[in-house]
């Protein structure tokens, strides 16, 4: 009986630590008109972020219809501001939900007044 409180106990204790979050990185593809050293510093910081085990995030001048893409261990987006949902969506909540994304869509939901038909003879 006492091993099976201490395995329950133990179980208990392993859900309630907190899951260690990964690490984001996020950089800026160069532009096809940059030199070799900037290609070679960029594909450097990648393996490197890739090797740490961060979710590597990069920012590249892409098609509309190519968005997003997962290659070699990173994350492609084509603006600044998909890196940011995608980062956001992996930070932790400040108001408890699952990610700081969905806090902030939930936030920005205020009361919303459907639409209303317009009566003649009101301004």
């Amino acid at each position: 009986m006492t091993n099976t409180l201490e395995r329950r106990l133990h179980k208990l204790e392993e859900a309630l630590q907190p899951k260690p979050r990964q690490t984001v990185c996020r950089l800026s593809e160069p532009t096809n008109d940059e030199t070799a050293e900037k290609w070679a510093e960029y594909r450097q910081q990648v393996n490197e972020a890739v090797a740490r085990g961060d979710f590597v995030i990069v920012v590249a001048a892409m098609h509309p219809a190519d968005r997003p893409r997962i290659e070699k261990g990173a994350t492609y987006c084509g603006t600044e501001f998909e890196a940011q949902l995608i980062e956001a969506s992996m930070l932790p909540s400040e108001r408890g939900g699952r990610s700081l994304l969905e806090g902030a869509i939930k936030g920005a939901m205020g009361n919303v007044f459907g639409p209303v038909a317009w009566r003649k003879g009101e301004a």
